[in-house]
């Protein structure tokens, strides 16, 4: 309506309706505001129910967030400090966190929560378990989500339930009541490396991503962390054909190269790209790629310079989780190529290149090398193409210090046929180890399936000869085996020659191949594999196998001629196979622990192969192994294969880090056999090793591995100069050196020993706890028993048995898992005092009954030892302990009737300590002590935030029985003083009950005492003790003995519990006329030897009395090598002549050693030199033979071999050189390429002696001569007698190589023309010159003419 006017019915009609309308809103809001109220009364009196408000969480927040290094405890980031942590593959890392709780929050359910991001997985969990569920574990009491991935990875990566796709979302419930919470390495993680670039400075974004929260309250104090990834991945080419021969026309189709490197995830619809380069005149085909894409490359672009394509291929991407591709280059020679046969050109992969999937920065992954393959042309109508590597192989000896029964390489041959057709046929002819040094048990020729082979004929070192028929042969791979009991000869009777038709060797037989990554060339001119890495037999085309004789250490030659069946075979079908001996090797073997992570109190199994056999030959004799527990760790159920292992024996306790580390050591029995590869028979006998570690609630919480068990040696490691060496592909974790200086000399020899290999290791984690372990230590055993009252029978075998000057130590362990800081911690200790009883809390089975001394107390650093005197009548129920108005502090350890060790310190979560009290039976506790027994208990008091807590230990009993009688020896004069003993020994006699019993020897040599050992006490017909006495052997009735023509009283005090004392007095007799006496010394002198090694000889020296032997003196340290003769008659008689007194030493078997001549003394050689009253012996070690190592190479196609020459010389010129040498320098010379040959020497003396080699430029045309100089050092050190020899070979750069190698090129100089010729042709050049110039002023002329026209 427009209207502007409005009657007053209307207006009031509205109003009131207006009006209306508002009452009835205040009505209903009147009737809301009631309801209301009534509901929020109601509410109060529902049980459990409060009016919702909002959460208070403040103070809810983490207080530290750091990453460790999980094996070493290393810092590497304070992630709230604002560090970026920076992380590798194949590391461990712990993410120790603390956030408080406020208390407004202490009993509510608050809950810790971690992301890790892609790039990152979890491998331990507190509790030790990724099952969701209620764990023990410090500050948390339940697993809420267990990461399963993150599920934004793609391709189906990582795959479900496997270790990379721990990741995600991971929640934890905190205990309720804490107000602290403290997780320090129990949350474990690795970094993925399927997600990482070639770029060291890569961010994995958001990698590490924490969280707390409540029931109501998401996302508290939430924090989200970068971390750097340092690696730098990226691929390698590896060539695995590198070369192949064709026919001009043909294409290339064998040669094939990989790429190596870690799988990755890659991006869809990238491109993955290579470059290949190749000679202009070379056509490109295609690149094909076998493995990955199965297609060939689309040519991006092509590229030339200085007569080289490259050309760039690419791939599309799909996007992958994958490995690395294998590509197959295709070129043609043209038919009409202008190459001359026998050339070669090179072909070159390169720059490939793969993008990674979400990458930051995007830096991708290229190659770090290149792979170069090689291409020869052959034009004929018979073309033949063999390849050949003679080898030097070198192999360890342990025949020479030990045994033979096992096979290694001793020179091999390896063979490729390079052309796609068949050879002419061919035979292999072999003299083998032509100085008969080593007994050879097998031989390989070469094998394919399409070869037939002519009879085999043979020789051995018997005399015997025969032919044998080809079924004989083991075959495989590329190889044929021919051993000699197949040849129907004795396991150690030696093969010494082989001739075999081979028929025509296979087109495209490629015995060089599968041997090829170990070659340290792969130029057909070299000779050796990478020191010690041995494939099977399978792999050699011509090997020769077996071992050194017992005794010998040469080189082991062998000739081989393989040419082509019917004709003589030249210089060029001749090979020279050399084995070359070296130290025996422990190699490490390779195991597994069959979980990841436990709680303390829970076990694990280590088991593996001793000696593995997987790619390095491993060959181990006089096995020994040493096992290795931290503390807290013990172990059981040790049990090896293919050997007897022995009891073991207690090496003692060490102690590393604050840690105490037991060792004990077992050999294991295999006679004189040898395990590993390869037994005579050409199997493998490996053993096995199983045991089973137990973790106690002590044990620091930390990643473990089995070489923190296990070590793994030979007997007498040091003494045969054994060393140790990791296998080629497994070594992670591969030895014991984190032990060897905490260990010294008691565990072999002080050199670090082998174990078995693994990576990941075990990781101990500990419940939230404060655990405490008390035990007896038994001090022969090594062993921890803690007291077990189940039975007569358990009693019995927990308690521990002591004898006189016998010493048991308590220990007590703690650690603090609580994880709170423990803020007092006092332990107490009773004394074992007789009679004392300080009630249940101490004394379980009432007083103690056997009185043992307080020895020592020993405590790690952060506890403090007070000596206290309990007040009289003080007896405390189980769990109490004394409090201070309860005893005194004394001084005086003697005075006291407890020990109470104080914590210095706050025992802070994840620390701990221990204490060790050792008790001692002293020497004068007697029999009526037998059988008596002390049970005890420590008691630990301690607060955490004032909560005070008394717990009584584990119980330790003690019990004591001697069951010897002592008897001691003295001499004295007739006037009481002390007499010289006018014998080295007499014999006592023990009566039992009036009756001889026994009768033993008491010698000077024992100081004048004896013990009768394994005593009874009781006579078990009566019940009764027995009754001991002693008597001297000869003594008569009136207790007098006639001893050197001297009268002694014998007298005896003493008795059997506290043992006897016989004491033999000289009689005041008169003097009759005799000749006189008089004394001989005589001084034994040692020379070349260290005082120390003087100490452990001794030798035998006799006295020889007018020629005839009268006395034998063994002298040696103890007597300070003198051997003095007394009471020697000067005359026989009072008239006769004076007698001549001389000496000589005597060897072993008993024979005079005269002047000049040599003795053997414990392994060493001495000459013996008499001088007066001294006897010198000079020691002569024996003679090392070396043999500097020297080769020649040519390189290119001389017509005709040359002859080089060398010389040798030594540093200082006095220094001993091979025979012919004047004034310290030796020359020599060589045929073409071979061993240059000095010739061995001797040296005499340990010392270092260093020869400069060098070759002889001559000038024979057509050669560039090698001027390298070489430093051959030759460290020669002692060796139980042996002088041995460890080379080094030098160049002025200071690199160190295996051997001299010179290596000459031979290149024949393209022919300058002659100088009549070139004038010639500078006058034919000036000729055309001027002809030109003519030609051109002509058309010039004529031009200009046509214009003007």
């Amino acid at each position: 309506m427009n209207s502007s006017k409005v009657n007053a019915a209307g207006v009031d009609e509205r109003e009131r309706s207006m009006c209306s309308n508002h009452r009835f809103m205040k009505g209903l809001q009147r009737v809301f505001t009631f309801l209301l109220s009534l509901v929020i009364v109601v509410a109060g009196f529902i049980p459990g129910k409060a009016v919702v408000q909002a959460e208070d969480t403040t103070g809810f927040k983490f207080n530290k967030v750091i990453v460790k290094d999980s094996s070493t405890g290393a810092q590497v980031a304070d992630l709230l400090s604002g560090d970026i942590p920076e992380l590798k593959t194949g590391v461990i890392y712990s993410l120790d966190v603390e956030y408080s709780v406020p208390s407004s929050l202490q009993f509510s359910n608050t809950y810790f929560h971690l992301n890790l991001g892609n790039g990152a997985y979890i491998t331990t969990l507190p509790g030790s378990t990724f099952t969701e569920g209620p764990i023990t574990a410090t500050g948390f009491e339940k697993l809420v989500k267990t990461p399963t991935g993150t599920g934004t990875s793609p391709y189906g990566y990582p795959t479900a339930g496997s270790a990379q796709a721990r990741n995600g979302e991971l929640i934890y419930k905190t205990k309720t009541s804490l107000t602290n919470v403290a997780s320090a390495g129990e949350i474990s993680f690795s970094i993925d490396s399927a997600y990482l670039n070639q770029d060291p400075n890569q961010i994995l974004a958001n990698l590490i991503r924490v969280s707390l929260s409540t029931d109501d309250t998401p996302m508290v104090d939430a924090r989200s962390f970068n971390a750097k990834s340092t690696d730098e991945l990226r691929y390698n080419f590896w060539t695995d054909q590198s070369s192949e021969i064709v026919n001009k026309g043909d294409t290339t189709t064998t040669l094939l190269a990989s790429i190596t490197g870690t799988k990755s995830l890659t991006e869809a619809n990238s491109k993955t790209t290579i470059e290949i380069e190749y000679p202009s005149d070379i056509e490109f085909i295609s690149l094909e790629e076998t493995q990955l894409y199965h297609s060939n490359g689309t040519v991006v672009s092509t590229t030339e310079s200085g007569g080289i394509k490259t050309t760039k291929l690419e791939w599309d991407e799909p996007g992958s989780y994958s490995g690395t591709p294998v590509f197959v280059p295709h070129v043609k020679v043209p038919a009409n190529s202008t190459r001359a046969s026998g050339s070669t050109f090179n072909i070159v992969l390169k720059n490939f290149k793969k993008t990674i999937w979400d990458d930051t920065p995007n830096a991708d992954r290229t190659s770090s090398n290149v792979s170069t393959m090689t291409v020869k042309i052959i034009e004929g109508v018979d073309p033949e193409q063999v390849t050949s590597h003679g080898l030097t192989d070198t192999a360890v000896n342990w025949a020479y210090k030990k045994y033979d029964t096992y096979n290694v390489r001793l020179g091999s041959l390896l063979i490729k046929n390079e052309l796609s057709t068949p050879t002419k046929p061919k035979t292999i002819e072999m003299t083998i180890d032509e100085t008969n040094t080593a007994i050879i048990r097998g031989v390989t020729i070469p094998y394919h399936t399409d070869m037939v082979y002519g009879n085999i004929y043979w020789t051995s070192a018997s005399g015997a000869s025969g032919m044998a028929d080809p079924s004989i042969l083991q075959k495989s791979n590329v190889s044929a085996l021919i051993t000699n009991t197949a040849l129907g000869l004795d396991i150690n009777d030696s093969i010494t020659s082989i001739k075999v038709d081979l028929g025509p060797i296979p087109a495209q037989y490629d015995g060089v191949r599968p041997h090829r990554d170990l070659l340290d060339t792969w130029n057909p001119n070299n000779k050796f594999i990478s020191d010690g890495e041995f494939y099977g037999w399978s792999y050699i085309p011509n090997g020769v196998f077996g071992s050194w004789k017992v005794g010998t250490n040469e080189d082991v030659k062998t000739t081989v001629k393989f040419y082509t069946t019917g004709t003589t075979p030249t210089a060029g079908d001749t090979y020279h196979l050399t084995g070359k001996p070296k130290v025996p090797e422990v190699k490490n073997g390779v195991g597994t622990i069959n979980k990841s992570q436990i709680l303390g109190g829970n076990s694990f199994t280590i088991s593996g192969r001793i000696d593995d056999a997987n790619w390095d030959w491993n060959p181990l004799q006089e096995p020994e192994l040493y096992m290795i527990m931290p503390e807290g760790f013990t172990y059981s159920n040790l049990q090896v294969t293919e050997g007897t292992l022995s009891a073991p024996t207690y090496v003692g306790e060490f102690e590393k880090d604050g840690e105490k580390i037991k060792v004990w050591k077992y050999s294991i029995d295999i006679g004189q056999e040898t395990r590993g590869q390869y037994q005579p028979n050409f199997t493998s006998k490996n053993m096995t090793v199983k045991f089973d570690v137990h973790a106690d609630k002590t044990v620091k919480v930390a990643t473990y591995h089995i070489n923190d068990f296990l070590g793994i040696t030979t007997k007498d490691f040091d003494a045969i100069g054994a060393v140790i060496k990791p296998e080629k592909w497994d070594r992670s974790n591969w030895n014991t050196d984190k032990y060897t200086t905490v260990f010294g000399t008691s565990v072999n020899s002080g050199k670090t020993m082998v174990s078995l290999s693994e990576r990941t290791g075990v990781k101990v984690n500990q419940a939230a706890a404060v655990n405490t372990h008390s035990s007896l230590i038994n001090q022969d055993t090594g062993a921890e028993i803690v007291y077990d009252n189940t039975s007569a029978t358990t009693k019995e075998n927990t308690t521990v048995l002591l004898e006189k000057g016998d010493t048991t130590t308590m220990r007590i362990k703690l650690r603090n898992n609580s994880g709170q800081p423990i803020n007092y911690a006092n332990v107490f200790i009773p004394l074992l005092n007789e009679n004392l009883d300080f009630g249940p809390a101490f004394m379980p089975e009432g007083p103690n009954q056997l009185p043992l001394k307080l020895d020592k107390v020993e405590a790690t650093s952060n506890f403090e030892v007070k000596y206290i005197k309990l007040k009289p009548g003080k007896t405390y129920a189980l769990n109490h302990a004394p409090q201070p108005a309860d005893y005194d502090i004394v001084t005086d350890p003697a005075d006291a009737n407890m020990v109470m060790l104080v914590a210095k310190t706050t025992v802070s979560d994840g620390d701990g300590g221990r204490i060790e009290v050792t008790y001692k039976a002293e020497n004068n506790l007697s029999m009526s002590y037998n059988d008596k027994v002390d049970v005890i208990t420590p008691v630990l008091d301690y607060d955490i935030n004032g909560n005070r807590a008394t717990l009584t230990l584990e119980p330790a009993a003690m019990t004591y029985h001697t069951s010897s009688i002592k008897v001691t020896k003295e001499w004295k004069n007739y006037d009481g003083t002390v007499l010289t003993a006018p014998v080295n020994e007499v014999e006592v006699a023990l009566y039992r009950d009036g009756t001889v019993f026994e009768k033993k020897n008491i010698t000077a040599a024992d100081n004048w005492e004896v013990s009768f050992e394994n005593i009874d006490i009781v006579n078990p017909a009566t019940g009764a003790n027995y009754q001991y006495t002693v008597k001297e052997v000869g003594v008569d009735s009136s207790n007098k003995i006639k001893i050197d023509n001297a009268w002694y009283t014998a007298t005896i005090v003493g008795d059997a519990d506290q043992g006897f004392t016989i004491t033999n007095k000289k009689s005041l007799e008169a003097t009759p006329l005799i000749p006189a006496t008089t004394t001989k010394t005589f001084v034994k002198e040692w020379s070349n030897l260290t005082q120390s090694e003087i100490d452990t000889l001794s030798t035998t020296i006799a006295l020889y009395k007018n020629g005839t032997k009268v006395q034998e003196v063994t002298v040696d340290k103890n007597n300070q090598f003198t051997a003095t003769f007394t009471n020697l008659a000067v005359t026989d008689t009072i008239t006769s002549a004076a007698n001549i007194y001389t000496v000589k030493e005597i060897d072993g078997n008993g024979d005079v050693v005269e002047e000049g001549s040599k003795i053997t003394i414990d392994g060493r050689d001495f000459t013996v030199h008499y001088e007066g009253t001294k006897i010198i012996n000079t020691y002569v070690p024996r003679p090392v033979l070396v043999d500097p190592p020297v080769k020649k190479v040519v390189e290119g196609n001389p017509s005709s071999p040359s002859t080089f020459h060398f010389e040798m010389k030594a540093v200082n010129p006095t220094d001993p050189m091979p025979s012919g040498s004047v004034n310290g320098v030796k020359q020599t010379e060589v045929i073409g390429s071979g061993e240059v040959e000095f010739g061995t020497f001797e040296i005499t003396q340990a010392g270092t002696y260093q020869y400069v080699i060098s070759e002889i430029n001559d000038g024979v045309a057509n050669y560039t001569y090698d001027t390298t100089r070489y430093t051959i050092t030759f460290e020669v050190s002692d060796v139980s007698g042996q002088l041995v020899a460890n080379t080094r070979v030098e160049k002025a750069d200071g690199t160190v190589v295996n051997e001299a190698i010179f290596t000459n090129v031979y290149k024949v100089q393209v022919s300058t023309p002659k100088t009549s010729d070139q004038n010639n042709n500078l006058l034919l050049y000036a000729m055309i010159m001027v002809v030109s110039s003519l030609v051109v002023v002509v058309i010039t002329k004529c031009k200009k003419q046509t214009y003007l026209s």
